[in-house]
């Protein structure tokens, strides 16, 4: 019965230029001697349907990363050292494949190895604290995977997001393997950024973001999405303590807004650079007026760029009033996501999440709203659900108290003075690199862009030498 329903879906031609099929030759000693059983099945549906899009096309160019997950995820799941991470990968699967087909049975069984992971996982990390592996950070994303697709609780897809986060602050250069941990950090800071925003929960401990990019990921470039993702992360901490219910830090000052704003349009202006370069478009409108993008990557990395500059604009609206920008970002962001839709990219299309979330509070079109909604509501019930279940849960709880907000910086805006603004402490406090050397700094140019000028998202790196003051003392003058 379950054969019958699991037909493999091949993707659109040239689409995952860098992702493996089941029929690639890395998987031949994996899969040799194997007897298609159900478990077999199973397995290599999810690997085909799902963990295949796990990689975007275009995203190397810019990662660095040499091999991808996908690669390395049969080997490491099989090599005999983390039954653990065995056990993630095929619970993971059967909860993709009994979602899939409406099997309970199959959906029950995953539940079970789900228990079965979450208790070798743990022994294991309390046996190994101080020497963490690619595999072990690998068992944590496999695991927010599953709380995904499934989630068993309100909390679960958070905790496995921060603590494969703070594993990879723990482990080692050795660990990349190529790249391998440049793919997985990728991933988990655009789910961080995420499950803050939702859930406003954030971790006891900020992470040490510029030793994971300079020591374990080794990074002497870092990638534009790299940086763009600190900006982004930062603005969500700021977004989540400015738009809470009871607030009353509600405006950024001139100087942290001018500053950081023209930062992020550096990067975008590098960006286009780049593509003109390679005498590439980022994105056009096609015969029939739709948009489309140079790939995938692409389209989330412009999300991610129209996602900072409306968190600007909520968190500083008289100041963007200011700067004429006739982009509709709430539409951009839905145009990538038509763009992701169509082209079926499973486990990457929740990589939007972020930018729908604010299209779905924010944009002051209603259909605009509904649309971002309709998405998360189109994931509820499918292999998507437990990341829908997160962000409907937050809209439905926080709808009402953004209307009240706006409300409410709205009347206060029209009898401020420019300078009665607060002069707000941005968490930017302890940007990357201040504690840099001079090598370091002397590097910071628009063509290699240092770590010492690179925000850490939302979590503060700590720089003893470095006193806490304002974000508008900390930009390069």
């Amino acid at each position: 019965m379950l054969k019958s329903k699991l037909k493999k879906k091949l993707p659109p031609n040239g689409l995952l230029q860098s992702s493996p099929g089941l029929d690639h030759p890395i998987y031949s000693e994996w899969l040799l001697g194997t007897q298609m059983s159900s478990a077999a099945m199973v397995t290599e549906a999810f690997y085909s349907n799902f963990l295949a899009y796990f990689t975007s096309t275009g995203e190397g160019a810019d990662l660095q990363n040499r091999q991808t997950w996908l690669h390395k995820l049969p080997s490491l799941s099989s090599d005999g050292t983390n039954q653990a991470l065995t056990l993630a990968l095929r619970a993971t699967a059967a909860a993709y494949c009994g979602t899939e087909t409406g099997d309970p049975a199959v959906v029950q069984e995953s539940i079970k190895m789900y228990g079965q992971a979450l208790s070798e996982h743990s022994k294991l990390l309390r046996r190994m604290k101080r020497e963490i592996t690619v595999h072990m950070v690998s068992t944590s994303v496999m695991l927010s995977l599953f709380e995904a697709i499934r989630a068993t609780t309100a909390d679960a897809y958070r905790e496995h997001i921060y603590g494969a986060a703070r594993m990879l602050e723990a482990t080692g250069a050795g660990q990349c393997l190529n790249g391998v941990l440049c793919q997985l950090f990728f991933h988990i800071r655009t789910q961080m950024a995420f499950v803050y925003m939702t859930t406003q929960k954030q971790a006891t401990k900020r992470l040490e973001v510029r030793k994971i990019l300079v020591e374990t990921l080794r990074y002497e470039k870092l990638p534009t999405f790299q940086r763009l993702m600190s900006y982004v992360a930062t603005l969500a901490e700021l977004y989540v303590a400015k738009t809470s219910t009871g607030s009353k830090q509600r405006f950024l000052d001139l100087s942290a807004y001018a500053r950081v704003k023209a930062e992020v349009d550096v990067l975008w202006l590098e960006y286009q650079e780049q593509a003109a370069i390679k005498e590439e478009q980022l994105y056009w409108q096609d015969e029939s007026g739709q948009t489309t993008f140079r790939d995938g990557f692409t389209a989330l990395s412009i999300s991610y760029f129209s996602t900072a500059r409306l968190l600007f604009s909520i968190l500083a609206p008289r100041y963007a009033a200011m700067y004429i920008d006739l982009t509709d970002y709430y539409g951009l962001i839905l145009d990538c996501a038509r763009y992701l839709r169509a082209l079926n990219i499973g486990c990457a299309y929740m990589r939007l999440a972020t930018p729908l979330y604010l299209v779905a509070l924010h944009s002051p079109k209603e259909e605009q709203r509904k649309e971002a909604r309709a998405v998360f509501e189109g994931w509820k019930g499918g292999t998507m659900g437990g990341v829908s279940l997160l962000a409907l849960d937050a809209l439905s709880k926080r709808r009402e108290d953004m209307l009240n907000w706006e409300d409410n910086w709205l009347g206060d805006l029209e009898g401020i003075q420019p300078n009665e603004m607060e002069q707000t402490p941005w968490p930017f406090d302890d940007w990357i690199g201040h504690g840099a050397t001079q090598l370091e700094q002397q590097h910071q140019t628009l063509d290699q862009w240092c770590p010492d000028s690179i925000a850490v998202g939302l979590f503060r790196i700590q720089c003893p030498d470095v006193p806490q003051e304002s974000i508008s003392s900390h930009f390069p003058k």
